[in-house]
């Protein structure tokens, strides 16, 4: 990981530039009597919807949760297949809708220097990660029934991007599953913020693979992931505003130097970051 600087900030908006240049963003609504859709329509996207209250939700065959006002979240998968239905179900009325999602092409990154039992753990080792695998699981899943995150979405820290969402990653030279989040490289000790109004569902101070890691619950399944942290700022059942310091820039965990690897996740399916901050809820 590269350290961030005195010309990062030049560096940073540069790879916005790239980024939305090589990735064709696939933005769009669906508007009828029955439902309000928006977000990015593309594999890896994070979608908002609005409808009546009451009315039943589907996309394909999955029943979407809503809430009293009529609020939900889709999470588009980094693989998710392309044809897709939402049906809205009324107590007099139905609607069906076709859903396009568009393909992306994701890259290959090679990432050297990393202890051998980070790669390959051993026996002890992989008891322990199920272990905290388990706490992560589950402090994913847990609901939070408000809409917290339509204070809207920053940056939780500004760095240099390392690592891309989708990225398929050569670990060590061994292949290993997709990076699903976001990874950026700034100086050790750098503030961390909240990037939503939110609640600390979880702390870890020592998990084997994320280090000192956080994660925070936006309501309505949506939660956002912090990891390789130095030092943490929050616990659990804090509720913290967007903008609030939580941690700090650490190289704790699976790491080759400080940086943040933050996820973005609806539930335990994970969305890309990027594409979350440049298509705000409107709702």
């Amino acid at each position: 990981m590269q350290y961030l600087k005195k010309n990062s900030f030049f560096k940073y908006f540069f790879f916005l530039i790239i980024f939305f240049c090589n990735t064709q963003v696939s933005y769009a609504k669906v508007y009828s009597d029955f439902l309000d859709l928006e977000g990015s329509f593309m594999q890896g996207g994070l979608l908002f919807g609005k409808t009546k209250p009451k009315n039943k939700v589907f996309f394909n065959d999955n029943n979407i949760f809503v809430n009293q006002e009529g609020d939900f979240v889709l999470a588009i998968g980094r693989d998710h297949k392309l044809e897709n239905l939402i049906t809205v179900q009324g107590l007099e009325k139905k609607e069906v809708h076709k859903i396009k999602i568009s393909k992306r092409k994701y890259k290959i990154q090679r990432i050297d220097g990393l202890p051998k039992n980070k790669v390959t753990p051993s026996e002890e080792e992989m008891r322990r990660i199920k272990k905290e695998s388990k706490k992560i699981i589950k402090s994913k899943n847990v609901f939070i029934n408000q809409t917290l995150y339509k204070s809207g979405f920053i940056w939780p820290v500004k760095g240099i991007v390392t690592g891309e969402y989708g990225n398929q990653r050569i670990l060590n030279g061994k292949p290993r599953r997709p990076h699903y989040g976001l990874d950026i490289a700034a100086p050790s000790g750098t503030k961390i913020v909240s990037p939503s109004d939110a609640e600390v569902v979880l702390t870890l101070e020592d998990s084997f693979f994320n280090g000192k890691m956080i994660i925070l619950n936006h309501g309505l399944g949506l939660n956002s992931i912090y990891s390789h942290l130095k030092n943490i700022h929050v616990k659990e059942g804090d509720k913290i505003k967007k903008g609030s310091v939580i941690a700090e820039v650490g190289s704790t965990g699976r790491s080759t130097g400080p940086h943040l690897d933050w996820r973005i996740n609806v539930y335990s399916k994970a969305v890309d970051p990027q594409l979350l901050l440049l298509n705000q809820p409107k709702f």
